[in-house]
């Protein structure tokens, strides 16, 4: 719907007298009341902060007048006072569902006259930037896509690249390729975020316009598209998209996209207008358990404010079964549903997907089975983008059914599933299979296929979007088929998120991230992870067992038989028929004995087993939820810390993908294989102790902080998960030397999808790392940088991890010696099992001791924030020190030199909400309310604010006669008060706009080892 018509209502015009005298009326409330939005003292108070900062600029800029007069006229100006900042504000707040209708705007051009630089200068440029990476041009042909390409360039500030649409001939697998395709020739030629996708239309052929949606929807990590529609007759829609032949569909509207519109800005012939989405109520399949129902459980979880039903079902599993199909049943008409199961080559084996499928059957609902190949070189989008999927799709519209897409199975095919359900307009439903798919996977609503070429990973999730499941549905008893490898990779999410969160419901922690809005309902001690090592080890001791495995072997066995029976069944005799049904039935009497096994354990293994997957699901998903409630659903700001240690994870998981199927194919030995197996999670787990490693030989990480952070890893590496002894005997297996393996995995580092959210060269990447102790990330230098916790990590950093990693440096075990952790080489001094609780105690106990130490220094020095609730009243009885408020970097600054060039650093002017970290206390906080977007002070960074004792006597005896109506100091005398003891250095310390002295970027300080000491924004 347009914001307004063509023809403005003259109605709510603005007073003749305001218009006559050039003046704006002032902007309204939403309740009507024309009364201003900031109240009188905080418009005198920004007065007077501007007043200073001009005075300030004036001493360095050549303004005329002595430094000591302008000193003096400093001094003069009435002191900045600023109401007590609630800093617990915005972390306390309860806030509601954070979905904000899109609004795109339409201009009038002239075909004839139009040129890229006027569509660049209308469309909004991405956050943090005033301008363009790069331009793509995609078109299908036409006279304008040609004039443009002809026209000269005048503006050569950016590249322009001309992208053809393949023809697609309105059949749905054609039009699945060809946007892939185009979108991958993009990113291969190193497309990121700050590019601009230009879709340029055909008179003769309106309906292609479509395309623009899906080519800004897929790159999931946000990019730009400027929609040139050559329609003369109609408006096109900016919040639908449909490709022409109908099945590929985005509706903005639909609250399962969480308001992503997908296009920035249109052209057109038509008169200039805007137009507003109007966003549909979020309608999941609501499931609340009885009250005494202890067999279903929920885990609270919202999304933008949305709830998201997380369903645990912890009772038998054809049970479980049953429930969700009569859930998925109650939600949907009797045969207005299309069901579409989707699963890989094991779920299927197992027949998990099959008895979904069934049980929907039995209920009225007949649907379609969808299988594909298993691993992570096969999440591309060639295996999913199949005829006879698309195909299912299209009969199920043109029948007027809702298709249902239906993921059971591992993360691979949840996302993969996911891409394919947003991109039909298809409901979605996620049935984990695993435990990390769980905790990690459906907690977030990006899907997303990785770059896959040859066979090869390219780069991990780089295509994708976000789309919300209607229902989470996890049955526990399927985690017990699943492999030890896919038991590490949960943990090593696990110490990811420990390491870059520790425990946000301290005092320490509610202060490292009084930022994240709302986040005090899901906040908890994620370091509850640790004490539940005993449950690990059970759990992957039972599934190591040889007659676990076993008889898990003789399951998949008879499931590979069911496979090719499956076809014969479905098109054969009844004879077949009943023989496939035989099958079946003697699958489901092994799978009932192998769970026998399970509650055969001692009854301590199967409580710690279940305390074990109980606390990583509540943690992890309580985790994500601080992030994603509220604060960032699309993981483009704040929720990003969740990459921590993924740029070499996902670098080396890709370049480790291949080299095992190269490794199958080639006839190497199953057991060195096997062996080498490094699921996502685990290859996270290893790029923790590699950015650990990192963060030391910057110095931002040391003494018990380094121990805490490598000791998470190294506690939970006992059966030797996250070593790489295994990886290094399959590359002796295939020849692969040291400089081969470097090459390959810095290849696939160039492609990572967090480039553009710093600038670095081709010889750096983007990454995250944790200073000081676990919860505190490292702060970015680059002012432009969009978020403050990104960092520019030099390739030779990374470069020299990944050696120490080749040669084994880093496949260590935590010991307790003499109640001092320590870390050892695992193949010569292997830990028993049952041993490693005083270990988790220990580590926990050193992170608490870090958290406090650094409550207590900052109340030391004044930097109190009373408690905001009544947990944290009663902490702060209990002796405990409430959270501290945070200094951002620019206003305590020791910089060395004689004259220093200043420079103005007003981000709100260009940065997006979510990137506003180094603003001033006083900027920060209402004499009211806060005003939405703005945030909190950011985490403290490894290095601490100057102590208010560093202040000399002279200048702390001005601010206080200032602040008590004292009379200002002469010139002369003020020029020695602003001095700061110490050779070429000063001090400046204020509460007005943020001022930053020149120096060099990040990427320059942290490639030479310089660690930064500016506090991020988490």
């Amino acid at each position: 719907a347009p914001c307004w018509p063509m023809q403005r209502d003259t109605a709510g015009a603005a007073p003749a007298s305001l218009r006559a005298a050039g003046r704006r009326p002032r902007r309204p409330l939403p309740s009507g009341d024309p009364t201003p939005r900031r109240s009188r003292a905080r418009r005198e108070w920004r007065r007077a902060r501007d007043l200073r900062s001009r005075a300030r600029r004036s001493q360095w800029h050549g303004i005329p007048g002595s430094k000591a007069l302008n000193s003096e006229l400093l001094l003069l100006l009435p002191p900045l006072r600023s109401p007590r900042p609630t800093y617990m504000a915005r972390f306390d707040a309860a806030p509601g569902p954070q979905l904000k209708p899109a609004k795109v705007r339409y201009h009038q051009v002239d075909g004839n006259s139009l040129t890229i630089g006027h569509v660049v200068s209308k469309t909004p440029p991405p956050p943090g930037s005033t301008s363009f990476h790069s331009v793509e041009v995609v078109h299908a042909g036409g006279p304008v896509a040609e004039r443009l390409r002809r026209a000269p360039r005048i503006d050569a500030t950016y590249p322009v690249r001309f992208n053809e649409l393949p023809e697609t001939g309105c059949l749905p697998a054609r039009e699945f390729a060809a946007i892939f395709e185009v979108l991958e020739g993009m990113m291969l030629a190193k497309a990121n975020r700050q590019s601009l996708v230009l879709w340029v239309g055909r008179p003769d052929k309106p309906e292609l316009d479509g395309f623009a949606g899906f080519l800004g929807m897929l790159p999931f990590r946000g990019i730009s598209v400027a929609l040139v529609s050559a329609d003369a007759v109609r408006y096109p829609d900016p919040f639908s998209y449909r490709t022409p032949s109908g099945v590929l569909e985005h509706d903005a509207n639909d609250p399962a996209r969480m308001g992503k519109c997908c296009v920035s800005a249109m052209f057109g012939p038509l008169p200039a207008r805007s137009f507003t989405a109007r966003l549909r109520e979020w309608a999941p399949i609501d499931v609340q358990p009885p009250a005494g129902c202890a067999e279903l459980l929920r885990l609270p979880f919202k999304i933008a404010g949305l709830p998201l039903p997380m369903i645990t079902y912890a009772g038998e599993y054809e049970k479980g079964v049953a429930a969700l199909a009569e859930r998925i049943s109650a939600a949907y008409p009797a045969g207005s549903l299309c069901p579409i199961v989707s699963c890989g080559e094991v779920v299927d084996r197992l027949g998990y997907g099959l008895d979904v499928l069934a049980a929907l059957r039995e209920r009225g609902h007949a649907g379609h089975y969808f299988t594909h190949k298993s691993g992570e070189t096969s999440k591309r989008w060639a295996e999913y983008g199949k005829p006879e999927l698309l195909g299912w799709v299209a009969q199920a519209k043109a029948a007027g059914q809702t298709p249902l897409f239906i993921a059971v199975g591992g993360g691979c095919n949840g996302n993969a599933t996911g891409v394919v359900a947003a991109m039909t307009g298809a409901a979605f439903v996620e049935v984990p299979t695993t435990p990390l798919h769980y905790n990690d996977a459906t907690t977030s609503a990006k899907k997303a296929f990785s770059l896959v070429l040859d066979g090869k990973i390219r780069a991990k999730n780089l295509l994708g979007t976000f789309y919300l499941p209607r229902l989470v549905w996890c049955i526990n008893e399927t985690f017990l088929t699943s492999s030890t490898a896919s038991v590490h990779s949960t943990v090593g999410e696990c110490t990811k998120t420990m390491n870059m969160l520790a425990d946000p419901s301290s005092a320490a922690g509610r202060a490292d991230y009084a930022n994240i809005l709302g986040a005090n309902e899901f906040a908890s001690d994620t370091t509850r992870i640790l004490s539940c090592i005993d449950g690990f080890e059970a759990l992957v001791h039972f599934i190591e067992d040889a007659p676990t495995r076993e008889a898990k072997a003789a399951v998949l066995r008879l499931g590979e038989a069911i496979a090719e029976a499956r076809a014969a069944a479905q098109c054969g005799t009844e004879t077949a028929r009943a023989a496939y049904a035989s099958l079946c039935e003697g699958r489901r009497q092994l799978l009932q004995r192998f769970r026998a096994r399970f509650y055969e354990l001692p009854t301590a293994a199967r409580v710690a087993i279940d305390a074990f997957l109980t606390v990583s699901n509540k943690e992890i998903v309580g985790a994500k939820a601080m992030f994603l409630a509220y604060e960032d659903p699309f993981e483009k700001y704040r929720a990003l810390l969740f990459e921590y240690a993924h740029t070499l994870g996902h670098a080396v998981e890709a370049w480790l993908a291949g080299a095992i199927d190269t490794a199958r194919a080639s006839g190497v030995a199953a057991d060195i294989v096997e062996a080498a197996v490094r699921n996502h999670g685990q290859c996270v787990g290893m790029a923790v102790v590699w950015a650990g490693a990192i963060a030391a030989e910057l110095g931002a990480l040391e003494g018990d902080g380094y121990v805490c952070h490598q000791g998470m890893v190294y506690l939970f590496n006992s059966f030797g998960g996250f070593s790489f002894g295994p990886v290094r005997a399959l590359c002796d297996a295939l020849g692969v030397s040291k400089p081969d393996f470097l090459r390959e995995v810095l290849a696939g580092v160039r492609l990572d999808n967090k480039r553009g959210y710093c600038e670095c060269g081709d010889d750096a990447s983007v990454d995250q790392l944790v200073t000081h102790r676990p919860g505190r990330m490292l702060g970015s230098e680059d002012p432009n940088a969009e978020v403050r916790y990104m960092v520019v990590v030099s390739e030779e950093l990374q470069r020299r991890a990944l050696e120490r990693a080749f040669e084994l440096e880093f496949d260590l075990v935590a010991h307790l010696d003499g109640g001092e952790i320590a870390f050892k080489p695992l193949a010569s001094h292997p830990r028993p099992l049952g041993v490693g609780a005083p270990i988790a105690a220990q580590v926990r106990k050193l992170i608490r001791a870090s958290c406090d130490a650094d409550a207590a220094a900052a109340a030391a020095e004044g930097i109190v924030c009373g408690p905001a609730s009544d947990e944290a009243a009663g902490d702060e009885a209990a002796g405990e020190a409430a959270p501290a408020p945070r200094r951002s970097a620019s206003e305590t600054m020791s910089l060395e030199g004689t004259s220093p060039s200043w420079s103005e650093d007003d981000e709100s002017a260009s940065l997006s909400p979510f990137s506003r970290a180094a603003t001033f206390e006083a900027e920060l906080c209402e004499t009211s309310e806060a005003r939405p977007g703005h945030a909190p002070p950011p985490p403290a960074a490894a290095l601490k604010p100057a102590s208010p004792a560093s202040k000399p006597a002279a200048a702390a005896k001005r601010d206080h006669d200032l602040a008590n109506g004292g009379a200002a100091p002469s010139g002369e005398e003020a020029a020695k008060q602003l001095a700061v003891p110490g050779e070429g250095s000063f001090e400046i310390r204020h509460s007005g706009r943020s001022m930053r002295a020149a120096r060099p970027r990040v990427g320059s300080a942290v490639a030479s080892g310089e660690a930064s000491a500016h506090p991020p924004a988490a």
